[in-house]
C-alpha cells in the first residue's frame, strides 16, 4: 500500500469519527421532555422492557437491552420478523414496549402495533425518522435521526448505530442517577419491588441424566425430598419430571422396563429470568397453572427454582 492510499484510508477514518461526533452533538441538542418521559416510564416499569428491532436496530437493541438489564430493568429483545400477533401473549400488562427503527416505517413493527395498542402497553419509539409511521403510533418518540449519505445508509448505517447506542447508554445512566437521588418515598417504593432472584431456591437441585432409569428418577426425587427433578445433558437443561408426570406416564403401564427420564420428561418446561419481578412470576404461574418455575440467569444458565410457596408472603 503506497503513501497516497494510506493517506486516503486515514482521511476516511477521520471523516467517519468526525461524522459521528457531529451526530452526537446533534443528539445532545435534541434531548428534551420526551427523553424525560421515557426515563419515567422505564423507572416506573414493573414488568419488562421489551424491544423490537430489525437488522442493525435489532443488533444494537441487544446491547441496549444488556445495558438496561444491568440497571435492574428486566429486558427482552425480539426479532419483529419472527413475532406475530398471536404470540404476543407473552407481553404482560406492566411491560414497556420499545420500537427501534432506522427508517421510521419498518413494516414488521407497524403490523404489530394494533395488537400492542389493544393491550394498552406504553410504547417508546426510538427512530431515525421522528415523523414516520413508527413514531406516529408511539406514546413517546426519541429522535435518533442522523445525516448519512445514501451509500452509508444502504451499506452500514454506522452513524445511526452510534446514536442509538448513545441513547441506550444515556437512559441507563440517568436511570441509575434518578434512583440514587430520588426522594425517600420513591426509594421506599423501589425497595418494595421484590425480584425472583431475592426469593428463589438456590439449594442443590435434584438432577438425572437423559438415560436415567425410572428407578434412578424416583430414588433421586426421594433422596432430595422433592416432587420434581431436572433432566440434564451435562450443563444443558433438557426437561423436567414431576410427580404428575410420573402418574400420567405410568398409569395403565404393565411393564416399567425401558422407561427412562427421556421418555417421560416434559421437554419444554416454562422458565423465568432471575431479574423478573416476583409479581410477574406469580402471574406467569397463574396463566399456566403451575406451582414451580425454573429460574435462569441472563446467560440462560439454570440457577434455581421458584415455587408458589416462595411467593406467598412477598406478592
Amino acid at each position: 500500500m503506497n503513501l497516497d492510499q494510506n493517506q486516503l484510508i486515514a482521511d476516511v477514518m477521520r471523516n467517519s469519527v468526525a461524522g459521528q461526533i457531529e451526530a452526537l452533538k446533534a443528539l445532545e441538542s435534541r434531548i428534551n421532555g420526551s427523553f424525560n418521559a421515557a426515563l419515567e416510564v422505564l423507572a416506573e416499569c414493573r414488568g419488562r422492557a421489551i424491544m423490537f428491532g430489525m437488522k442493525q436496530s435489532g443488533l444494537v437493541g441487544q446491547k441496549m437491552a444488556d445495558t438496561l438489564y444491568a440497571t435492574g430493568v428486566s429486558t427482552h429483545i425480539l426479532n419483529a420478523a419472527e413475532t406475530w400477533e398471536e404470540n404476543l401473549s407473552m407481553i404482560g400488562p406492566g411491560d414497556v414496549i420499545i420500537m427501534l427503527s432506522y427508517s421510521g416505517k419498518t413494516e414488521e413493527l407497524l403490523r404489530l402495533y394494533p395488537a400492542i395498542r389493544a393491550m394498552g402497553n406504553k410504547v417508546i419509539a426510538i427512530t431515525g425518522d421522528p415523523a414516520g409511521s413508527v413514531a406516529k403510533q408511539a406514546d413517546i418518540v426519541l429522535d435518533a435521526s442522523v445525516v448519512e449519505s445514501r451509500e452509508d445508509r444502504e451499506q452500514a448505517p454506522t452513524t445511526y448505530t452510534t446514536v442509538l447506542l448513545a441513547i441506550g447508554d444515556l437512559l441507563a445512566e440517568t436511570l441509575i442517577r434518578r434512583r440514587m437521588f430520588s426522594s425517600p418515598e420513591a426509594q421506599q417504593s423501589d425497595q418494595k419491588m421484590v425480584w425472583v432472584r431475592d426469593v428463589m431456591q438456590r439449594s442443590e437441585l435434584a438432577t438425572v441424566s437423559l438415560d436415567a432409569s425410572l428407578r434412578e428418577v424416583m430414588q433421586t426425587m426421594t433422596s432430595h425430598r422433592t416432587n420434581l427433578c431436572l433432566v440434564m445433558d451435562g450443563e444443558l437443561l433438557c426437561g423436567i419430571i414431576t410427580d404428575g408426570d410420573l402418574r400420567r406416564n405410568l398409569a395403565g403401564v404393565e411393564s416399567l422396563q425401558g422407561i427412562s427420564a427421556r421418555t417421560i420428561m416434559n421437554g419444554a418446561p416454562i422458565c423465568v429470568q432471575e431479574k423478573v419481578s416476583a409479581d410477574e412470576a406469580r402471574l406467569l404461574m397463574k396463566e399456566h397453572g403451575l406451582h414451580t418455575l425454573l429460574v435462569k440467569d441472563h446467560d440462560q444458565k439454570l440457577v434455581g427454582l421458584l415455587t408458589i410457596g416462595d411467593l406467598i408472603n412477598v406478592v
